[in-house]
């Protein structure tokens, strides 16, 4: 299903309309319309608040697939599911679908040299991210805090505040994000 459809048959399913969803999201009614006819590609920061929202994670609403039957799960980096920010080049990548039925997503994002996610909604609480910067460097914005990081250095906070992160420097950086859901896995 593509992503247009996806939030259409969501917002359908919670009784919504765009306007309800306007409210919900943060996101104007033109472009939520536009996303939904597939004639706009939204920005990463977007579909975030599209997601929170519809009260899903951006993986869920992106269609990732359902967690294997078995005990081994390969996921191959050509098979990788990806959303490409058109405008600033960033890349969310998602590593791990069968973690999603444990409430915790693992990503990673690819930032061009200067290029900026845009602020995330905030999550609900309960919901913490840990990131860990893999090449390069990343200037965090975490409610009022402001933190730069360089290649090795990591990071967690509570995700229920506007967050986002930057690339500050002339050459790509690449972090590792956990997002974990807050759900109690003491039975699993």
């Amino acid at each position: 299903m593509e992503l247009g459809d996806e939030i259409r048959s969501r917002r359908v399913g919670l009784g919504l309309t765009l306007d309800g969803l306007t409210t919900r999201s943060g996101v104007s009614r033109a472009m939520l319309s536009e996303i939904e006819r597939g004639a706009k590609n939204p920005t990463i920061r977007v579909v975030a608040q599209i997601a929170a929202g519809l009260g899903c994670t951006v993986s869920a609403l992106l269609g990732e697939p359902a967690p294997p039957a078995g005990e081994v799960e390969v996921v191959r980096a050509a098979a990788r599911r990806t959303l490409l920010d058109p405008g600033s080049g960033v890349a969310r990548h998602a590593l791990s679908p069968a973690m999603q039925r444990r409430g915790l997503e693992v990503l990673w994002y690819d930032l061009p040299p200067g290029a900026d996610t845009g602020d995330f909604p905030p999550h609900r609480p309960g919901v913490v991210e840990q990131l860990t910067v893999v090449r390069g460097a990343l200037d965090c914005r975490v409610g009022d805090r402001r933190l730069s990081l360089a290649t090795g250095d990591s990071l967690w906070f509570r995700a229920d505040v506007r967050h986002g992160f930057r690339n500050p420097a002339d050459d790509p950086c690449a972090y590792v994000l956990l997002i974990d859901g807050g759900r109690d896995r003491r039975g699993t």
